[in-house]
């Protein structure tokens, strides 16, 4: 597997790989730890999954100036695999598939692309020139190098829907956690609404759009910030003076039923353009966990928790407005969460990751 983070471990990657463990496979995970956080850590073995980090001296968030330390990844990818008997390669996102890509050249292996969301919204989302004409290059690129993957793995229907003409084999394999990941799912007592985040702290404006709204229900509302991402030092200044606020930092997938057990409601507000396609981990923890969510209404999973009721799918376009009446309603009114969450016990039967099992053994025992 190729992997443009260090794996900490990245949830999805970590579920794919013990999977495929699990059924008999010998999986590597080559990852590009590019601010060094496991320096310490250049090789580590988890669960039976070998992991084997390269390192490049830059950071998440700084676009293409991170493009000649992304090539040097590339070439220490394809010193570490040509001498060893692999079968597969499986790459993660586009940027992993742009290695795979260039080094299969050579190599003539099986080619696996896991996409876990549409990677050109990230730029093109940005200001200025050179972000757009990086975007439309990753469209066009992208459709030449499907040509040459055997299996493209995607992690929504609307995903597979989008690729049907372009790829050879579309799968669906969706970001649902374990079964036995979450055993104890009771809230523990408090005398505050819990609104936690959980995950990558990418976007600044939405995050500080909660903070905000909730500074008017300080005696009533907490907000719990768990995860690192680029912002996550940006937000933690910005809170410091704020006595309900709690930025909690990095965590390891074996604290998140412990994380869910201390948050009584999941913000999962994204901007629409970089998840308009998306059903991401959290949108299943959540349900599992009998944990309402509030998303944005423009994206997938946004959708899904609107229409079946599962928390509040509100609008970018009225995001303080509408998330300020959703956070009133729930402050006021305390059957508001008991009634969703019985729409969440209703719901939940099928938002397990072994149903992906059998899919992953289709693709690689053939």
């Amino acid at each position: 597997m190729i992997l443009t983070n260090g794996f900490d471990p990245d949830p999805r990657v970590y579920k794919e790989a013990k999977s495929l463990t699990k059924l008999g496979h010998s999986v590597t995970i080559l990852c590009w730890d590019r601010a060094g956080e496991y320096i310490d850590k250049p090789t580590e073995n988890i669960e039976g999954i070998n992991i084997v980090r390269f390192f490049g001296n830059t950071k998440y968030g700084s676009g293409y100036k991170q493009a000649f330390k992304f090539l040097n990844f590339k070439d220490d990818v394809y010193n570490y695999i040509k001498d060893k008997n692999f079968n597969v390669i499986h790459c993660h996102d586009f940027d992993g598939l742009f290695i795979g890509y260039a080094i299969n050249k050579k190599l003539k292996l099986k080619l696996v692309y896991d996409e876990h969301d549409l990677f050109n919204l990230y730029f093109y989302d940005r200001p200025g020139i050179i972000n757009k004409l990086i975007s439309n290059f990753i469209v066009i690129r992208e459709k030449q190098m499907l040509k040459s993957v055997d299996t493209h793995i995607v992690v929504t229907p609307k995903m597979a829907e989008l690729y049907e003409k372009a790829s050879k084999e579309v799968v669906v394999v969706n970001n649902a956690p374990y079964k036995d990941l979450f055993n104890n799912i009771e809230k523990t007592e408090s005398n505050k609404l819990r609104i936690g985040f959980i995950g990558s702290v990418r976007y600044y404006d939405e995050m500080k759009a909660l903070i905000d709204i909730c500074q008017k229900y300080k005696e009533d509302v907490e907000v719990i910030i768990c995860g690192r991402g680029i912002h996550s030092d940006k937000l933690a200044e910005y809170s410091k003076d704020l006595s309900n606020v709690k930025i909690k930092g990095a965590y390891n997938i074996k604290q998140l039923e412990e994380l869910y057990r201390n948050i009584d409601v999941t913000y999962a507000f994204y901007p629409g353009n970089t998840a308009t396609i998306s059903m991401p981990n959290k949108f299943y923890e959540s349900v599992i966990t009998e944990t309402p969510i509030i998303a944005n209404r423009d994206t997938e999973f946004g959708y899904e928790v609107h229409k079946n009721k599962l928390g509040y799918g509100i609008t970018e376009k009225n995001l303080t407005k509408e998330l300020g009446e959703a956070i009133d309603k729930l402050v006021k009114d305390k059957n508001e969460k008991k009634n969703i969450v019985e729409n969440m016990r209703n719901f939940k039967g099928n938002c397990f990751w072994e149903s992906n099992e059998c899919k992953l053994k289709n693709i690689y025992d053939r």
